[in-house]
């Protein structure tokens, strides 16, 4: 009766190990597999960590229970590699000093959630609209790229846009206001991304996303001056999948009315598979302004993608990643959900280099600000 039930168990542990394997396998090829074509992509792109988990636990299972095989299960976790090199930075003995290395440009990236709370009445010791701000300045970065920005008039809010350029030093400025609506009594609210610079700005663009006819959301490029070279910073955010759309305050529903079916009434898978598509798009023009980009560039945002995904894999090709160059873990930089969700980057190309990168877990935005120190090789 023992060795039948060791038998029987075998067999199941056997089907389940190669059920897992085919899983795995098949989402290997996320980087690859553009989710317009196959919409699973999708997903198995956000389970991949997971799955990455699980796939190293049956090969230590065949280890014990099929030695024979064990090779097979271990090919295919190889299978895996463009991805495991995505989501793992591998560089344990790197630490990050706020002391900013001399001859570096520091680079602050954030999706700050609109300072969440810009108005007087809340604008009390230590709230923490307040403490995002006294990290801005302790941080002592030379350029700041904020996505999902908004900045207020009137005389009821703080007005966050000229308090950073005059209180905090940054004299050169390029917003770009996606969207504004007033509330009555109080003032106005404009929305979008931003760069903040202590370096002279000498050039900037505007390029509008796609999907605008749904949502209107631009992505943007300056050219700073740093002694006699030249760099370009690019600023983008991939459409929000709005997960909580149905949780939008009604002046912020206006915004919405053409997607107001799938904010209102669609599962939250639903939208994942509509907004991966809407991110393929948007990820093919900004990797049309990169390609045709003569200058080294730096990319800073917030991709709405994990790095398992087609899209991150589309835009990073060629590029290096701050984090995978110089950090450790997943980094994960979304403040909620899971700590498997990199969805902010910093991407750069050579002559570029990044001499550190730090995502800092602060629970103030829903996502976390990096920083990082480049150099510009002659």
């Amino acid at each position: 009766m023992a060795f039948f039930t060791k038998t029987v168990f075998k067999k199941f542990a056997g089907f389940v190990c190669i059920g897992f394997s085919a899983v795995y396998a098949s989402s290997a090829l996320t980087p690859f597999v553009n989710p317009v074509n196959f919409w699973p992509m999708t997903f198995l792109s956000l389970a991949f960590p997971l799955l990455l988990a699980g796939m190293t636990g049956v090969c230590l299972l065949s280890l014990l229970l099929f030695k024979k095989y064990c090779w097979l299960f271990v090919l295919v976790l190889a299978l895996g590699y463009t991805n495991i090199r995505s989501i793992w930075g591998f560089h344990p003995n790197k630490f990050f000093s706020m002391e900013k290395p001399a001859g570096s440009i520091r680079i602050l990236s954030w999706n700050v959630n609109e300072f969440l709370n810009a108005a007087i009445e809340n604008d009390t010791p230590g709230n923490p609209r307040r403490q995002m701000l006294a990290f801005i300045q302790q941080s002592n970065a030379d350029i700041l790229c904020f996505q999902d920005f908004a900045t207020d008039s009137g005389r009821h809010f703080r007005s966050t846009l000229p308090f950073i350029r005059d209180s905090l030093h940054y004299p050169y400025t390029a917003f770009v206001n996606n969207f504004s609506f007033g509330i009555e009594g109080y003032g106005i609210q404009h929305n979008g991304i931003i760069i903040f610079s202590r370096l002279p700005i000498i050039d900037s663009a505007i390029i509008s996303l796609p999907n605008s006819e749904h949502f209107k959301e631009d992505f943007q490029w300056v050219t700073v001056q740093y002694g006699q070279q030249k760099l370009k910073i690019i600023n983008a955010h991939l459409r929000s999948m709005n997960l909580h759309g149905n949780q939008a305050l009604p002046v912020e529903s206006q915004f919405y009315k053409p997607d107001t079916i799938l904010f209102l009434q669609k599962s939250t898978f639903s939208k994942l598979r509509y907004f991966d598509k809407v991110h393929v798009a948007q990820t093919n023009t900004i990797q049309s302004v990169m390609d045709t980009t003569e200058l080294p560039f730096v990319f800073c945002g917030d991709l709405n993608a994990v790095p398992s995904s087609y899209v991150y894999h589309q835009l990073s090709n060629g590029l290096q990643d701050a984090f995978l160059k110089t950090g450790w873990g997943l980094g994960g930089t979304y403040d909620s959900i899971s700590p498997t969700l990199r969805i902010d980057v910093m991407l750069m190309r050579k002559p570029i280099i990044p001499i550190q990168h730090q995502t800092f877990p602060l629970h103030l935005s829903d996502h976390y600000p990096s920083i990082c120190d480049v150099w510009m090789k002659e």
